[in-house]
């Protein structure tokens, strides 16, 4: 039983984090939101996810910025602020440390639609 209630929850907050990723988002919020204690969360998300809250955050936030690089017309910086990374330079940041690229040359070479 306990099992079953630990997917339950992740899979509450996964999706808690997919409506607001644009908001920052704060493991004590996300705790807060699924009525557990931080480090509980925390043992959480390493045990189903085998990641951290925040790394799980980043993740999903490089795979939201990957789509927008692929699909839209929109600047650097609106996708980084759409995807909840506050800075261009965090945007950047991440994709270096993910992807091992830039945003512009990710969007140089994964672009679908004509520029």
């Amino acid at each position: 039983l306990e099992q079953a209630s630990t997917t339950r929850r992740i899979e509450d907050l996964r999706h808690y984090i997919l409506r607001h990723i644009a908001e920052p988002l704060t493991v004590t919020q996300l705790a807060e939101h699924a009525h557990i204690s931080d480090r509980q969360l925390t043992r959480i998300f390493k045990n189903e996810l085998g990641t951290t809250p925040h790394a799980y955050i980043e993740s999903v936030r490089v795979e939201r910025a990957r789509h927008q690089l692929e699909s839209t017309d929109a600047t650097l910086e609106r996708v980084a602020s759409a995807c909840g990374f506050g800075t261009l330079d965090t945007l950047v940041r991440s994709f270096r440390r993910r992807l091992d690229t830039t945003p512009t040359e990710y969007r140089r070479r994964f672009r679908t639609t004509p520029a």
